[in-house]
């Protein structure tokens, strides 16, 4: 393990993020699926929720192949 510490609790800080995303992607889909809301708000932030973790999942594809370890 020849990485600095910083380097490693960026790392950490990442895969928390992406946790997090993929926790509240999850339980939007979720709550979408079982048709537990019909409020026209929910409706817009789970759509806006949709695009940007679809448009986060591409970034995180495309700067993959860039990293460094």
């Amino acid at each position: 393990m020849n990485k600095s510490l910083s380097k490693r609790v960026g790392e950490l800080f990442a895969h928390v993020q992406d946790l997090i995303d993929t926790a509240t992607h999850t339980v939007i889909q979720r709550a979408r699926e079982k048709g537990e809301t019909k409020n026209r708000l929910f409706d817009f932030f789970s759509s806006a929720g949709d695009a940007y973790y679809k448009k986060y999942t591409d970034i995180k594809k495309g700067k993959e192949s860039h990293t460094d370890s």
